[in-house]
């Protein structure tokens, strides 16, 4: 990772054993900027779960209840209805800040009411964008982490070309390693001819 100019933040959650949904205790409050100097609105504590495949962030409406926000305005949310048909419905639309683990902020997300199953805040490609998010299931346990901003590209193809340039003797086998040993031999007589 290159030197950067902005400090990063990040939180790596691991489950005990491989999960199918990827959950987080996170707060969340009425948007605001901590640095205006004006006294931080209520936040409270959710459980949140992330979703690659929405593209927004979504909340219950006991979540805006109970923070005691108002919406900011309305918006026309695209969702998948009953039996996979599309769904198309118009909605509240609120302004939050999400406290992730590890005081990880985002601010000023502008959400949309829905319902939710297992969870009160769908957390969708809107936050995840805002940086990397790595999913791991090494040793049968789901390890789920994220970063703000974005540090670097992770490319596991690449990963795996620098591992076996780095590993290439010990994998491969004796009849391998001999005829790249002759390979190389007859390439260094090659240059020496005149």
């Amino acid at each position: 990772m290159e030197f950067q100019n902005k400090p990063f933040r990040c939180f790596t959650t691991r489950a005990n054993g491989r999960v199918n949904v990827l959950k987080n205790e996170i707060s969340v409050s009425e948007a605001f900027d901590p640095r205006s100097g004006d006294p931080a609105p209520q936040s409270k504590q959710f459980v949140g779960i992330w979703d690659t495949g929405a593209t927004g962030t979504v909340i219950q409406k006991r979540v805006a209840h109970e923070l005691g926000i108002s919406p900011s305005g309305r918006v026309v949310v695209h969702g998948v209805g009953k039996d996979g048909a599309p769904n198309e419905f118009e909605t509240n639309a609120y302004l939050i800040n999400i406290y992730l683990p590890n005081q990880v902020v985002i601010m000023a997300v502008k959400v949309s009411e829905g319902t939710i199953s297992g969870a009160d805040i769908l957390i969708g490609m809107d936050v995840i964008g805002c940086g990397d998010f790595v999913i791991t299931n090494f040793n049968e346990k789901t390890t789920w982490s994220f970063r703000v901003p974005s540090g670097e590209e992770v490319d596991f193809v690449k990963d795996l070309d620098d591992y076996n340039r780095k590993y290439k003797n010990l994998l491969m086998s004796d009849d391998e390693k001999r005829k790249e040993r002759n390979r190389l031999k007859r390439q260094r007589q090659d240059r020496e001819k005149p």
